[in-house]
């Protein structure tokens, strides 16, 4: 019977409410990196960008998603966990609209990685989760902003 309920904390401890929110941090602090990836990607593809009308509009959006990372490293702040360092792009592309095409898939996947964790943050923290939701909502209407970019941009043009 002991050995039973030596079984049973493993299990309790395995899917704990602690358990899940240390997962549920580490995976948001690889994302806060992703972030911050991002950033830099748009910082450095507006500074090649020749038009001033989509180098501005770049810029802009480099600037409201460092405001995402911003929250993202707050929430783990609070909770004592350092975000994760982003990953070196491995390819920018040749020309701004692969570049910027690029970028348009990454915060794609971002405000999808945001929605989904948002759902599963519901159940540990509200407020987490709710701000993750909208930082989801925001990147969603950047993903829009950024296509619109993107096709201003000649897709065979080599800078």
């Amino acid at each position: 019977m002991e050995e039973m309920a030596t079984g049973m904390g493993f299990f309790q401890r395995l899917f704990s409410p602690v358990s899940a929110r240390a997962e549920l941090l580490e995976g948001l602090a690889v994302l806060a990196g992703r972030n911050q990836g991002l950033v830099d990607r748009l910082k450095r593809h507006a500074a090649l960008t020749p038009s001033s009308n989509i180098k501005t509009g770049v810029e802009a959006l480099a600037e409201k998603e460092e405001l995402h990372v911003k929250v993202i490293h707050s929430i783990l702040a609070d909770r004592n966990v350092w975000a994760k360092l982003p990953e070196a792009a491995l390819h920018d592309g040749s020309n701004n609209w692969a570049r910027l095409s690029g970028d348009l898939e990454i915060i794609g996947a971002l405000a999808a990685e945001l929605r989904i964790d948002a759902m599963k943050w519901e159940s540990v923290d509200e407020a987490v989760a709710e701000k993750l939701l909208q930082l989801a909502i925001e990147d969603d209407d950047r993903e829009s902003e950024l296509r619109k970019l993107a096709l201003k941009c000649d897709a065979l043009a080599l800078d």
